[in-house]
């Protein structure tokens, strides 16, 4: 005899919550964050959602504001998380001058490599194998700084700040200006050495140690990939409990 369907489904969705509990233990684990208190996240660079779309489900007292400029990536979080009332989708990219700017779109694998800068030259050397630093298209997006963001909004405080702008991350730090004291802690990724630049102007790990010294934070935590590293940064208030 076949199993009914509303069990099979049933069956579905209870595998799908435990697969979502078990990606929102290991998203807390790698933030460093208390669940069991209303959190704000920012995610600027969004991608498809995914980074935090777990976390969520789980903990939807949770709330999160996801920055992302790609026009197909917003329409993505949008079929998935656009009707959740604490997920805040802000279709615009974040950096330290206000306007407008043409926008490098690398509309391959998982379109994670689209940035307001340009690839840098000799990839194929410094990144061998990878074959999706390609621009597809430019689009023209809107560019907003998060000082006048939070402002706006009135937002006491943020968490967890998490971004992955493709080599335009420490821009985006710099844009909170001031409200930079409102970040509690957070990730942004570096290229390991000049010779491995991904883009062009890109800032680099010094750059980023040295702002970080300069606004009060310290890096707790780096986790290494191909050619960048993730550099997790506190406040060096809360790294004695404050």
């Amino acid at each position: 005899m076949s199993t009914p369907r509303f069990l099979k489904q049933l069956r579905a969705k209870k595998k799908q919550m435990m697969t979502n509990w078990k990606q929102m233990r290991a998203t807390i684990r790698k933030i460093g964050c208390n669940p069991w208190r209303p959190l704000i996240i920012f995610d600027v660079g969004a991608n498809d959602g995914s980074s935090f779309e777990a976390l969520h489900k789980c903990l939807p007292w949770t709330k999160i504001y996801a920055f992302e400029p790609t026009p197909e990536l917003v329409n993505n979080i949008r079929a998935k998380l656009g009707h959740s009332r604490n997920y805040h989708l802000i279709p615009k990219a974040v950096g330290e001058i206000r306007g407008h700017a043409d926008f490098n779109v690398a509309g391959q694998s998982d379109w994670g490599c689209s940035s307001l800068l340009e690839f840098s030259d000799g990839l194929d050397r410094s990144w061998p194998g990878r074959t999706d630093f390609v621009v597809t298209q430019r689009t023209k997006v809107e560019i907003i700084r998060l000082d006048d963001f939070v402002r706006e909004h009135k937002i006491s405080h943020i968490d967890f700040l998490h971004i992955d702008t493709q080599g335009t991350d420490l821009n985006v730090l710099r844009s909170l200006g001031d409200e930079i004291q409102r970040v509690r802690s957070g990730v942004i990724e570096v290229p390991q050495s000049r010779d491995v630049m991904l883009y062009k102007n890109q800032h680099t790990r010094e750059d980023a140690m040295e702002f970080f010294a300069q606004k009060g934070f310290c890096v707790w935590k780096i986790e290494s990939q191909m050619n960048e590293d993730n550099l997790f940064f506190r406040r060096k208030d809360l790294m004695n409990g404050k």
